[in-house]
Formats: structure tokens, C-alpha cells, sequence
């Protein structure tokens, strides 16, 4: 079997790619917890705990080494210094594994690194993109939203490790499904204004974007092709780098259709996301496709609206919530 290390395995996409490789039966799934109460968790799902933190670099490393961790998946969303001290010390592991192997007179296989980045790269526009389009480049067709333009710095390093790492990154969209975390920000003062009365509701959101959109689900199902295809690819020339998109919907219809099934009769009014970087990045518009995704790694969505099923999700935020 496969030695899996997810950083972040108890978070919103972590916790969807440990069910399914655990589910798979093709691999040993461990998981970074920071709590003891986390450890447990992971344990109850047949997830085998490492407590400790991206912080603590040097017993992450030690752990690495002692399970002998054969892929590390990045879901940590961890800021830009914390992440490239951690690439760093995952690139010295490999380099020390294959130094270890050459001195042997033995071949072996890299260890492979995943990092999770997102498809906000691509910045805000309605005109076509892909994972071949350049981001945070002279020549890209639109600037990266501002929010997370420090993950092109992030995706160089990744890339620049593949003399002594197997590396990957996978971009996914806007995500959404369970318990949609980041929709808080419009589904929240949704559900308030339900409870409150409101004659209408103001979100900060641009009333004509139409972002990129991903089910968590299919998130994990990506992840989990691409942790299976790595050592395929690696060396082969292929670009690894993956968008995991499957639909784009208008941020009108989304909301208009979350509060009606959420129960709000007022008025939605999108007005617009001003200077809050969070809620531009929301408003992120995205024209992209997955066709690379979908023929290199073999990834099938199977969720691919969010406004056909917000009878269903939009409800699950409420009772994730209240």
C-alpha cells in the first residue's frame, strides 16, 4: 500500500479525500492532527493520527520518516512563509532519500508532494481559461485575485522541487456541498434576515459574476486521482498542474435560489463586494474547464450544479449552522 500524509486532513476538503481513500482500500491514510481531540476523530474514520503541526517542522519530518510517508497532500492552506519552510523541509527528505538510494546503487521513487492551490490564479474574467494558462505572469490574460495572489510564489516552489520530489498541484474552484464553509459570507446574512424579518438583504457581491464552481465531493474524488496518477506522470513531461472546475453559474441565480430555499421572501440585493478582498475573491468570475483533469488523471465529477441542487445544499448549510 501507498503511504498517504494529508496536511489538513481534518479540515472542509480534508476531511472528503480521507473518506475516499480510505474507502478505496488502496491506501495507508494518515493525518496531521493538531489536537489530541483531532486524533481521534481521524482515528474513529480509520485515518491513522500524527499529532503535531506545520509549525513544529522538525517533528512533522521525524514523523515523515518514521512511517515512512510515501505522498504528502497539502490542504493545509497555510500562509506564504509557513508553506515554503515546509516545502523547503519536504524537499530536503527527498533529496536525502535519493542520495541514500544512489549510494546503495538502487533506484527508488521520489516522494511525491501535492500542494492545493485554487483557481482564483486565474484572476476574474469571462474569457476562456485553463491549467496551461499562465498566472501571475506578464502575459496572463487577467492579474490573480488579490486575496491569494501570494500562491503563485507558493506553486514556483512547488514546481521547482521535481528534481527530488514526484510534485503536483491541483487548483480547484469555488467550492461547495456539506456544510459550505466559505458561502457563510452570503448564506449567513441570508439565513438572518429569514429569522430577522427583513424586507431585503444586501450581500457584498458583484450582481454579474459567474464564478467557477466545484462540489467537495468531486474535490476529494480529483485529489484522490491525483495522488494515484502521480508517479505516472512524473518525469513524463506532462504539466502538473490540474484545475478541477465542473460548472459556472451565475452568483445571482445562487443566491436568489439559496434564499428561497432557505426560506427568505425579501429582496437579495448584490451590491457589489467594495474593498474586502474576501468577498472580491467570492466574486471571482471564472470561464474554465477540466478537460486535462479529466484525461491525464482519469477525474469524473459527478455533482456538476450547484443552483439544481440548492434545494439539497442550501438547506445543509442551515443545519450545519444553527
Amino acid at each position: 500500500m501507498v503511504n498517504v500524509l494529508l496536511l489538513g486532513a481534518t479540515g472542509y476538503i480534508g476531511k472528503e479525500l480521507c473518506h475516499s481513500l480510505v474507502r478505496g482500500g488502496d491506501h495507508r491514510v494518515y493525518g496531521l492532527a493538531r489536537t489530541a481531540e483531532k486524533a481521534k476523530d481521524l482515528a474513529k474514520e480509520e485515518v491513522i493520527p500524527i499529532i503535531g503541526s506545520t509549525s513544529d517542522t522538525q517533528e512533522l519530518l521525524n514523523s515523515i520518516e518514521k512511517h515512512r510517508i510515501d505522498v504528502i497532500v497539502d490542504l493545509m492552506g497555510a500562509e506564504l512563509n509557513t508553506t515554503k519552510t515546509l516545502i523547503s523541509e519536504i524537499k530536503k527528505i527527498g533529496a536525502a532519500r535519493l542520495e541514500a538510494a544512489s549510494e546503495a546503487g538502487i533506484r527508488i521513487q521520489k516522494l511525491g508532494f501535492i500542494y492545493c492551490s485554487g483557481t482564483w490564479l486565474h484572476g476574474s474574467s469571462n474569457e476562456p481559461v485553463s491549467d496551461l494558462t499562465p498566472v501571475a505572469a506578464s502575459n496572463s490574460p487577467t492579474p490573480p485575485a488579490e486575496l491569494t495572489s501570494w500562491r503563485a510564489i507558493v506553486e514556483k516552489e512547488v514546481l521547482d522541487c521535481s528534481d527530488v520530489l514526484d510534485v503536483m498541484i491541483v487548483r480547484p474552484a469555488l467550492v461547495y456541498g456539506r456544510s459550505h464553509p466559505i458561502w457563510g459570507i452570503f448564506f449567513g446574512p441570508i439565513h438572518a434576515a429569514s429569522q430577522d424579518g427583513s424586507s431585503s438583504v444586501g450581500l457584498a457581491a458583484d450582481p454579474e459574476s459567474r464564478p467557477g464552481l466545484v462540489h467537495v465531493d468531486d474535490v476529494a474524488s480529483g485529489f484522490h486521482a491525483a495522488i494515484e496518477k502521480l508517479p505516472l506522470i512524473s518525469g513524463t513531461g506532462v504539466y502538473p498542474v490540474f484545475d478541477l472546475v465542473s460548472s459556472q453559474e451565475s452568483m445571482k441565480d445562487i443566491l436568489n435560489f439559496a434564499a428561497k430555499t432557505i426560506g427568505y421572501n425579501g429582496k437579495v440585493e448584490l451590491v457589489g463586494a467594495g474593498d474586502d478582498l474576501f468577498a472580491k475573491a467570492m466574486s471571482t468570475s471564472m470561464n474554465n474547464h477540466s478537460a486535462r483533469a479529466k484525461q491525464i488523471l482519469g477525474w469524473e465529477p459527478r455533482k456538476t450544479s450547484f443552483v439544481q441542487g440548492m434545494d439539497i445544499y442550501a438547506k445543509g448549510f442551515v443545519a450545519a449552522t444553527v
